[in-house]
């Protein structure tokens, strides 16, 4: 079940939609088929902050998925670090009201509220447990 949850994350993250003026848009794998397959044609326009950090966040939820018991701190950095674009995916949705983005980035939070409960909430220990 967590393999799954951190598979759904990974997964999910990759079809996070952007769109900006006057005719672009991409999903997340898009963009990152084209860093690694693209090298010659502008890759050096995707190294940024924006782009590099999720990326690492990707990957540490593939090695956590790989990982026999993967630490807490190794499940929330990959969370906050692609969170950090799919929240701006959001925002910039909600405010030009482009629901497209908006429904492409709710199965990431989706996902990022199961693995929540699934690796870093403490489970709540009741008297008959005990």
């Amino acid at each position: 079940m967590r393999k799954l949850a951190l598979f759904c994350l990974a997964f999910s993250f990759l079809f996070c939609y952007l769109e900006w003026p006057p005719d672009n848009h991409y999903f997340v794998l898009q963009v990152l088929y084209g860093m690694l397959f693209e090298y010659g044609k502008g890759a050096a326009s995707y190294v940024h902050p924006f782009i590099i950090l999720p990326l690492l966040g990707m990957l540490l939820a593939i090695l956590a998925i790989f990982l026999p018991n993967p630490k807490k701190w190794l499940i929330l950095t990959a969370i906050i670090s692609m969170g950090v674009l799919a929240l701006m995916l959001l925002l910039v949705g909600a405010l030009t009201l482009n629901w497209k983005i908006i429904l492409a980035t709710m199965p990431f939070f989706a996902s990022v509220v199961w693995c929540w409960r699934l690796f870093i909430k403490k489970p709540k220990t009741t008297a008959i447990a005990q």
